[in-house]
This record gives C-alpha cells, structure tokens and sequence, in this order.
C-alpha cells in the first residue's frame, strides 16, 4: 500500500496481490477521485464531487451531495443523493451494468438518456425536448448534407437545470425520487 500527500491531496494505491478490501475514513466535506480495475467502490456520506470509475465493480454510493461522474464498464451503478449542486453537470454511464440513481424532490436538470436496452423508468416526470439531429457535410461532389440522430433522448425534469447524463449499453436506467 502506498500513500502519498501533496498540496493537501492524498493518493492511496494498492500494488497487485495486495488486499482485497480497502476502507477509508474521510472528513465529510471531501471531493473524491475514486478508480478500480477489479473491485467494487462504495462511498456513504460525503459531501463533495466525486468521481468513481471501476472496470469491474459496481460502485454504490450513498447519502452524498454534492456532484457526481461515475462510470462502469462491468459493474451497476447504484447512487443516492441527498442534495445535488445546481450548477453542476453530472454523468452516470455503464457498459455491462444497470444504473439506478435517486434524487431529492426538488432535483432539476436537462438530461440526456442513452441505452440500447428498453427500458427507462422514472419517478419523476419527464418533459421530453425531442432528439437532436446530427448534420454532417457528405464530402461527395453532388455536396448534399446527411441527418442522423443517435438515439438520445432529451427532457427536462422540474423546469431544467444542469445537464445530466445517463447512459448504459445493456442495461436499465432507473431515475428515483426520494
């Protein structure tokens, strides 16, 4: 295990073959930078921006305000937050895992919704905005233009906000009010 402090960051590694589970106390106004090759991450409690990656974990957090990016490539996300910062975009994306995520009532934001699986379920009600087009110049000589969309859905839940986005390939996306 390797711990290094600077300009009052603190990095924490671990080496291979090393442990298997890691616990660590912070103060609860901290910002986390989180990531995992091979295990699970889970945060409860804080109160910051944090930023989780696995490659093969789920990360749960839970109880922390603030903002949040997470990402997982085999892993769900499940993450619980108390308070959001209203200025602050977020992003929540899976690639072999279902994200589950729940928001205050009051949660307002202009999010973008991509997966290849069916199913989106929401507690809160969506206003759809309506996909965007993508207009691209055909390098051909006749110069015509091609449209594309890439299957995202946009909406604005509670008037609008930030911009969060969720996006899974083979899985649900659930969004949940508390």
């Amino acid at each position: 295990l390797d711990v290094e402090e600077e300009d009052n960051v603190i990095t924490v590694r671990t080496h291979p073959g090393g442990s298997d589970h890691l616990a660590i106390t912070v103060p609860t106004d901290t910002s986390l930078n989180l990531k995992s090759l091979n295990g699970s991450i889970t945060v409860d409690g804080v109160h910051g921006e944090i930023d989780a990656s696995s490659h093969n974990g789920e990360i749960t957090l839970a109880n922390v305000s603030g903002t949040v990016v997470a990402n997982a490539f085999n892993g769900a996300l499940k993450i619980t937050m108390d308070r959001v910062d209203p200025a602050r975009p977020m992003s929540f994306s899976t690639f072999n895992g279902p994200i589950d995520v729940t928001f205050p009532a009051d949660f307002k934001a202009n999010i973008k919704l991509k997966t290849n699986h069916p199913d989106i379920f929401s507690d809160f009600d969506i206003r759809l905005t309506g996909g965007r087009p993508i207009t691209e110049k055909n390098n051909t000589p006749d110069g015509k233009f091609r449209l594309r969309t890439d299957r995202t859905i946009y909406g604005e839940i509670n008037g609008g906000g930030p911009e969060v986005s969720f996006q899974s390939f083979n899985a649900r996306i659930v969004i949940r009010k508390k």
